[in-house]
C-alpha cells in the first residue's frame, strides 16, 4: 500500500463524509419502505416531479459521464458531445411525453412493474418476458461492471494508490448494496436525488475552475491545440461522418429509453405530469452535464498529453491542480455517478428476477419471500459486477458502446406493445433474437464491416430487424382481440 499522506487522510475523510450521508438518505428512504412488493419494488408509485427527475438523471449519469467521456473527449475532441449526445436530449423527452406516457398508463392500470410483465400481459404470452429479462440481464451485467471499473479508477488515481483498484470497487459495492437491500425503490430514488444534485455541482465548479487554474479558457485550449491542432480541424483524425453521427444519435437515444433501470422508473411517478415536467428539464440538465464532461477531457489533453489510459484525465487533472480538500469533493462527485447508476440497474435486475422469473414459474408463499429472494439476487449482481471488474480493464467507453448497442436493439420489439394494434409477440420475439444474433455477428466478425455502408453496425441490423418484425407480424395470427380493445381504450381515455 502507497504511503498514506496527510493529503490523502484528508480526502479520505471528505469521502466518508459524503459516503455516510449517502447511506443516511437510505436508511431513511429504508423507514418509510414496507415489506410489500410494491412498496419495496415500486415505492407504491409515489415519486413526485423532483425526485422524478433526479431518478433518471442520476441513474443515467454513470461511469461514461464521469470517466467515458473526458477519455473520449480526451482522444477526439469536442467531437465526443456530438457522438454521445447529438440528438438524444431532444429524441428522449418527445419519448417520455408519448411513449413513456403510454407506459406509466398500463402499469397504473394493470400493475405492471417490469417490461416484461407489460408484454406478457398485452400478448397474452407465458414466456415472451423470460427472453427479454434474460436479453436486459445480459445487457445490463457488463454496464453494472462499468461503475465498478469507474469507482476502482477514481479511487487509485485520487488517493495515490492508497485505495487500490481492487479497494475502491469493493468499497463502492458494498455502499450501494447497504441502501438498496434497506430501502428498495424509494432509497435509490431519494439518495439519486442527492447524488444527482452533488454530481451536477460537482462538474459545473470544475468546468470553471480548471480553466482559471491553467489560466483562462483560452490559455487551457490553445494548449491542447498547440499539442494536436487537428482536434478542432480534424485534418490528422479519422471525422465522424454524417452517417456516423446519425447512427450514434438513432442509437444513443432509444437506448437510453428502453434502459431497464429507466423504463421501471417511468411507472413510479404519481401522475402523468411527473413525465411531462421531466421531459421540459431533462435536456437541460443533460448538456448541463455534458459540455463541462467533454470539454475538461479536452482541455486535460493539453495538461497530459502522454497519458496511456484516457479514462484517467478527470482525475489526474484534479488531482495536480487543486488542493486535497477540493479533490476529496471531486472524488465524491465523481462517485455519486458511478453509485446512483449502480443502485438503479442492480435494483431493476433483482425486480425482474423475482417478478419474471420466479413468480410466473415458481410458488412464492409470500410478497415478503419475494422481496428477500430480490435481495439475494442484487447481492449475486453486485458481486459478479466487482468479480468482472478485477478480471477485465477495458475502456469504460468500449463497453458502453458494445451495452448500448444491445439494449437498442430492443427497443422496437418492446414500444410494438403500445403501439401496434396488429405486432404480436412472434413478432416480438423474432425482433429480439435478429436484433442480438446480428450485433454479435458484427461484433465477432461474422458480417463484415463493408456492410455498415458507412453507418455503425447498429443501422443495418436495425433495419432488418424492422423488415423481420414487419413480415412475421403479417405471417402470425392477430394478437388477443380483448387486449388490443383494453389497451386501445387506456391509451385512448388516459
Amino acid at each position: 500500500m502507497a504511503a498514506l499522506s496527510p493529503n490523502v487522510v484528508l480526502i479520505l475523510a471528505i469521502v466518508a463524509i459524503y459516503l455516510v450521508i449517502v447511506l443516511g438518505v437510505g436508511w431513511y428512504a429504508a423507514q418509510q419502505t414496507g415489506n410489500s412488493r410494491e412498496d419495496y419494488l415500486m415505492a407504491s408509485r409515489s415519486f413526485g416531479t423532483l425526485v422524478l427527475i433526479a431518478a433518471l438523471f442520476a441513474t443515467n449519469m454513470s461511469a461514461v459521464t464521469m470517466i467515458g467521456a473526458p477519455g473520449l473527449s480526451y482522444n477526439i475532441g469536442p467531437n465526443a458531445f456530438g457522438y454521445f449526445v447529438g440528438l438524444f436530449p431532444f429524441i428522449f423527452s418527445v419519448l417520455l411525453v408519448t411513449a413513456g406516457r403510454r407506459i406509466w398508463l398500463a402499469g397504473k392500470e394493470f400493475g405492471h412493474i417490469t417490461p416484461a410483465q407489460l408484454l406478457n400481459h398485452r400478448w397474452k404470452s407465458r414466456y415472451l418476458g423470460v427472453l427479454v429479462t434474460v436479453l436486459f440481464t445480459f445487457w445490463t451485467v457488463p454496464y453494472l461492471l462499468v461503475g465498478v471499473q469507474g469507482a476502482g479508477i477514481v479511487f487509485e488515481a485520487l488517493t495515490d494508490g492508497v485505495i487500490p483498484y481492487w479497494a475502491g470497487g469493493l468499497i463502492i459495492v458494498a455502499i450501494v448494496f447497504m441502501y438498496v437491500y434497506s430501502g428498495g425503490m424509494r432509497g435509490t430514488g431519494w439518495t439519486n436525488a442527492f447524488q444527482g444534485a452533488v454530481l451536477l455541482v460537482v462538474l459545473l465548479a470544475f468546468f470553471v475552475l480548471i480553466p482559471l487554474r491553467l489560466g483562462g479558457f483560452k490559455v487551457a485550449t490553445d494548449a491542447t491545440l498547440q499539442i494536436t491542432p487537428e482536434m478542432v480541424n480534424r485534418s490528422d483524425i479519422a471525422p465522424l461522418q454524417t452517417r456516423e453521427y446519425f447512427s450514434i444519435g438513432i442509437l444513443v437515444s432509444i437506448e437510453t429509453f428502453i434502459l431497464p433501470h429507466l423504463f421501471i422508473r417511468y411507472m413510479t411517478g404519481r401522475s402523468v405530469k411527473q413525465l411531462n415536467r421531466t421531459a421540459i428539464v431533462y435536456p437541460i440538465i443533460i448538456i448541463l452535464a455534458w459540455v463541462p464532461a467533454v470539454l475538461i477531457g479536452f482541455w486535460g489533453l493539453g495538461q497530459l498529453p502522454n497519458l496511456s489510459t484516457p479514462d484517467f484525465v478527470l482525475p489526474m487533472l484534479i488531482q495536480q491542480n487543486f488542493p486535497a480538500w477540493v479533490v476529496g469533493l471531486a472524488l465524491a462527485g465523481i462517485l455519486a455517478a458511478m453509485m446512483s447508476t449502480l443502485d438503479g440497474q442492480s435494483l431493476t435486475l433483482g425486480t425482474m428476477f423475482t417478478e419474471d422469473i420466479l413468480r410466473p414459474f415458481t410458488n412464492l408463499a409470500t410478497e415478503r419471500a419475494e422481496v428477500l429472494i430480490t435481495r439475494g439476487f442484487i447481492l449475486l449482481l453486485l458481486l459478479m459486477a466487482y468479480i468482472g471488474a478485477q478480471l477485465t480493464r477495458e475502456s469504460v467507453i468500449d463497453t458502453t458502446i458494445f451495452t448500448f448497442t444491445g439494449y437498442a436493439l430492443m427497443f422496437f420489439p418492446i414500444i410494438g406493445a403500445i403501439y401496434s394494434e396488429r405486432m404480436n409477440k412472434y413478432a416480438s420475439g423474432t425482433g429480439l433474437v435478429i436484433g442480438f444474433l446480428g450485433h454479435w455477428a458484427f461484433e465477432l466478425g461474422v458480417i463484415p464491416e463493408a456492410y455498415t455502408f458507412g453507418f455503425l453496425q447498429f443501422m443495418p441490423v436495425l433495419i432488418v430487424q424492422l423488415i423481420t418484425i414487419v413480415a412475421v407480424t403479417l405471417m402470425t395470427p392477430k394478437p388477443p382481440e380483448d387486449r388490443t380493445r383494453a389497451y386501445d381504450r387506456l391509451f385512448t381515455d388516459g
